[in-house]
């Protein structure tokens, strides 16, 4: 194999990874999970993935703490009119 065709598997598997990772991110690779966080402003299935994505990492390492909270569906989103 050539070095672009290495690098083209190598994204190739990068974008598997991140896709297979949106709603399994406990099991996800870091990478995966940050693939995930790169793609936030895609939309909002893309926001919220990334926001799993982050409480994960934040779980893994020990520097976020993530609550539930009982009314957070009942909450207006800042980026509704």
């Amino acid at each position: 194999m050539t070095p672009a065709e290495r690098k083209r598997a190598q994204r190739m598997r990068d974008n598997r990874a991140a896709m297979n990772a949106i709603g399994d991110e406990q099991n996800a690779p870091l990478r995966a999970l940050l693939a995930v966080l790169g793609r936030v402003e895609a939309s909002e299935p893309a926001r919220l993935a990334a926001q799993r994505a982050w409480a994960e990492i934040g779980r893994r390492y020990d520097f976020v703490s993530v609550t539930e909270q009982s009314g957070a569906e009942k909450t207006p989103s800042r980026n509704k009119g």
